[in-house]
């Protein structure tokens, strides 16, 4: 028997987090703006006093950029030292923390809103495409969060992560938003629907934050290389990268971003490992067969055959850079296929979009 009741209260708790999740985006993004505006009134002053000042050296932070501030001459006059306002980090470090704490506060009552979801239906809350995309989009969401706590750095990634997860949201509140309700019979009473969709929600997750860490890889490996290339050429003192390249000073290394792009698809290949594995078990129970090329088997298969080629090729073929994030997002785009145009177009034995 479904409470409908407890489903409204479940659909409004999600509205609430997804206005949480706005307002942590507007301080995520509001922090990155902060910053990048300082950094960049400190490169233009730099540029200004660079040719007076050509026969003395800069001094610079510890990172290798230019401090931020006024400038002043040490009292030798051999240096050009730039110091920064401390006004000014309390300031970042307190909209940063602001956005933080909005994204856990949202996170809290999106998990409740899951929660709530499977009060009402007294199952577990992934039966339809409604309740997968939320239920991805916690976990998406818990997974920045504990990441985010023990690597604080990864903070930075805010704005990305919680923009992505609020696109999710907006497409689950207006296309696949359905009532609460039972189970089809060949869904009901079976464990496999815990543990096989459990865990193709798990993959799912980490193949989201997998491709937004392997799109960011993409973009800082070419803004690199721009820079590198001017430098080469003696143009680096007039560079003018604008807003979108202060804001990628702010974000780690492109080989920093491969490496945990590397480590979230390894979990993330895993664990669609054992959704497939899983689900040829179900299958066997529920079809009397292990495999029947089903439209949904088949693009798992390609999924996991996508991540496997990309983590082979990355470990030992010295497939590294530009090409390995490009294999990883394509594969991130077979799973966006596998998930929309699979489960609402094609049909087969696993159409329980809802729709």
């Amino acid at each position: 028997m479904v409470d409908q009741s407890l489903a409204e209260v479940s659909n409004l708790a999600i509205v609430v987090a997804i206005v949480l999740y706005v307002l942590a985006l507007v301080g995520f993004a509001g922090d990155l703006a902060s910053s990048t505006q300082r950094r960049s009134d400190a490169r233009l002053r730099s540029e200004h006093i660079e040719a007076p000042a050509a026969k003395h050296p800069v001094v610079v932070s510890a990172g290798g950029a230019p401090a931020e501030g006024i400038p002043s001459r040490t009292p030798g006059g051999s240096a050009l030292t730039i110091t920064a306002p401390s006004r000014d980090a309390p300031r970042s470090m307190s909209s940063q923390k602001f956005a933080f704490f909005i994204a856990g506060a949202g996170t809290l009552v999106h998990v409740a809103g899951v929660g709530l979801r499977a009060a009402a239906t007294q199952r577990v809350p992934w039966a339809n495409m409604y309740e997968f995309a939320i239920t991805s989009a916690a976990l998406v969401m818990l997974l920045f969060l504990i990441f985010s706590i023990t690597r604080r750095e990864l903070r930075l990634l805010g704005t990305f992560v919680v923009g992505a997860i609020l696109l999710l949201m907006f497409l689950a509140q207006t296309f696949w938003l359905v009532p609460a309700a039972a189970l089809t019979p060949s869904l009901q009473n079976s464990h496999w629907l815990v543990i096989h969709i459990g865990v193709a929600i798990l993959a799912t997750a980490l193949s989201i934050l997998g491709a937004l860490v392997a799109s960011l890889q993409l973009i800082q490996a070419r803004d690199e290389k721009s820079r590198a290339d001017r430098s080469a050429s003696g143009a680096e003192h007039i560079e003018h990268r604008g807003r979108t390249g202060v804001i990628l000073d702010r974000l780690p290394e492109s080989g920093v971003l491969e490496t945990l792009s590397f480590r979230v698809h390894s979990v993330a290949f895993v664990c669609w490992t054992f959704t497939l594995i899983c689900g040829s078990i179900w299958a066997r129970e529920a079809w009397g067969r292990f495999w029947g090329w089903d439209p949904k088997e088949v693009w798992t298969f390609v999924i996991w055959v996508l991540y496997a080629a990309y983590l082979h090729a990355r470990a030992t073929g010295g497939f590294r850079g530009n090409r390995a994030a490009a294999l990883a997002l394509a594969g991130f785009v077979a799973v966006v296929f596998n998930y929309t145009i699979v489960n609402t177009v094609i049909n087969g034995l696993h159409s329980y979009s809802g729709l």
